[in-house]
Parts: structure tokens; sequence; C-alpha cells
């Protein structure tokens, strides 16, 4: 609903040090198939401990893919260590549709969700 992302990472990596002084990052999730792509900047701060197993257990949970019951949350397959959950507040948000072609040529595939600073 409001466009976060949220992911785990192990304290005492390289991830966690680069978090810890600068709480910044991108991403991007491309879907081939269907030519499209989210790409998202912005704030990263740590998940609050009253909202730990909310984030963890139920919306990490929820990946499973439709066709597969047997499916195991990520989580389960994480190796022994201490795990800080995460979350991306963009500040900005694009996701592009490159499958159809646009009819004039200067024509933008990406539309801009979150265009902030």
């Amino acid at each position: 609903k409001d466009f976060t992302f949220y992911f785990v990472t192990r304290s005492g990596t390289a991830k966690y040090h680069n978090l810890d002084k600068t709480p910044w990052a991108a991403l991007t999730v491309a879907d081939p198939a269907n030519q499209t792509t989210v790409q998202a900047a912005g704030k990263v701060s740590k998940v609050q401990v009253e909202d730990y197993m909310d984030v963890v257990f139920n919306k990490l949970a929820k990946v499973r893919p439709k066709d597969d019951s047997h499916w195991t949350p990520p989580l389960e397959k994480l190796h022994e260590g201490n795990f800080i959950p995460y979350k991306l507040t963009p500040t900005k948000l694009h996701y592009a549709d490159y499958k159809h072609d646009k009819a004039d040529p200067h024509d933008e595939y990406i539309e801009r969700i979150i265009d902030g600073a």
C-alpha cells in the first residue's frame, strides 16, 4: 500500500555496516517475461521491535507462489546469526513497461510514481 520494501540482513556483514554508516539504498526488481521493472531508492531504517513479528513472519511469509503449496518462507532457509529486519521507504519509485511500443517515439516508458528528493 505504501510502497515500502522489507528485507533482512545479518549483523556484522558489509551490508549491515554500510547501512549503519549511510542509511540509503536503491533496488531494482525485474520481470523479464513481462519486460517490466520497478526501481526504488530511499531511506533505509531498522524495523521497530514492536513491528518485528508482523514484518518478518507475516509480510515476508506472504510471498509464497500461488502454484506451490509446499513452498516455505525464505526465513526458514537462513543460516544461524543475528538477523536485523530493515525497511526501505522510497523517496523515488519508478515503474517501467518496455513490452509495448509507444506510438510516439518520444513517449516515456517510465512512470514516476514517487519522484521526491
